[in-house]
């Protein structure tokens, strides 16, 4: 594979610093936002392209809600990096997607950037990692999805040597006695995992009594493992696993290098530098008004390698805190990796 050009590397890198700074310190994220989306202007060949065919002057741009979003399925056909195809990155993720069905590839030119990323805004808006171990009901084997990447960073955070020993899918009575053993040693335990897998366990363990000091974070998923259920019934169904009442929400996918995390409830929280906005329904040009529904896209500033703008296959909604909902899917819209439980209203 060839090398990335010297230019193009150098302007990158120096947009890594400057995010760095923002996380650390905060700042305009607006003005730096836009200078990420004139850099992938100039040097995404995808993105700028779909830009100038909007009709689009990158340099009249004042406001990134004047900035077009990408649609995702962009990334199922295209090569969306600022590097041109066949350039060395270290990992190409992909989307899980179902059989016969072209899977979403994103180009990581850098993962230690991701896992840096990933880390900063779950602490942000999770919590530490320190006191803490992590558990996955997650299939641990494919090394092209990010969310299991992400999984076996945080598990690498938390001082967990061997993650082998802590993906679980079937296996109930190893998942109970690492649960058993590790609480009793003083941790608290985040258990991770796909919502079919976690409705499984519920219904197939009895216990005596809830897990103390194990908390649940879900991150979607049924396909073809039951019938889509609302939030609130799949929520109902894993409290009596647990101590506590809330169960935890991730919002990803492949596309994105950032994640929104949701503490009970359904409503996601994102760190500052991945920002939501709801598209209008029926107008592709204009952004949902206030209190309605809409086409959710995500501004994700750490995918400055591909593309910051991406407008998803998502049906969302807002709420006056700054939080965001996730309600369905379009019509005919592809199942891909990331939370789409449906929920009420």
């Amino acid at each position: 594979m060839q090398n990335p050009p010297n230019d193009t590397a150098a302007l990158l890198a120096a947009l890594r610093v400057e995010m760095r700074q923002l996380m650390r310190q905060g700042g305009d994220w607006e003005a730096f936002a836009l200078k990420v989306f004139r850099f992938q202007c100039a040097h995404n060949a995808i993105y700028g392209a779909y830009v100038r065919l909007r009709g689009v002057d990158p340099e009249a741009v004042a406001s990134t809600s004047e900035a077009p979003y990408l649609p995702v399925p962009f990334f199922q056909s295209h090569w969306v990096s600022v590097f041109d195809e066949g350039t060395s990155v270290d990992r190409i993720f992909e989307s899980s997607g179902t059989t016969g069905q072209r899977r979403s590839r994103h180009p990581v030119d850098d993962l230690g950037w991701y896992d840096e990323v990933a880390m900063a805004g779950f602490e942000q808006c999770v919590g530490p990692f320190a006191g803490r171990k992590i558990a996955a009901l997650l299939p641990g084997y494919r090394p092209e999805s990010s969310l299991i990447h992400m999984v076996r960073t945080f598990m690498h955070r938390c001082g967990q040597q061997d993650q082998s020993e802590w993906f679980f899918m079937d296996d109930w009575p190893a998942l109970e006695q690492q649960l058993s053993a590790t609480v009793e040693e003083g941790h608290a335990v985040l258990v991770i995992g796909v919502t079919h897998a976690l409705l499984k366990w519920a219904a197939e363990v009895k216990l005596d009594q809830p897990y103390p000091q194990v908390q649940l974070l879900e991150t979607g998923g049924m396909k073809g493992h039951g019938p889509e259920r609302i939030r609130e019934e799949v929520h109902a169904a894993l409290r009596p696993l647990i101590a506590a009442s809330e169960i935890g929400s991730e919002y990803g996918m492949t596309e994105l290098l950032s994640q929104a995390w949701s503490s009970d409830h359904g409503r996601f929280t994102a760190p500052p530098w991945m920002r939501v906005r709801l598209a209008s329904m029926n107008d592709p040009g204009a952004w949902a008004p206030k209190g309605k529904q809409g086409r959710i896209c995500v501004m994700d500033l750490a995918n400055l390698a591909s593309c910051a703008f991406i407008e998803t296959s998502d049906i969302g909604r807002m709420h006056a805190d700054g939080t965001f909902e996730v309600l369905g899917r379009f019509d005919h819209a592809e199942v891909r990796g990331c939370n789409l439980l449906t929920v009420e209203g």
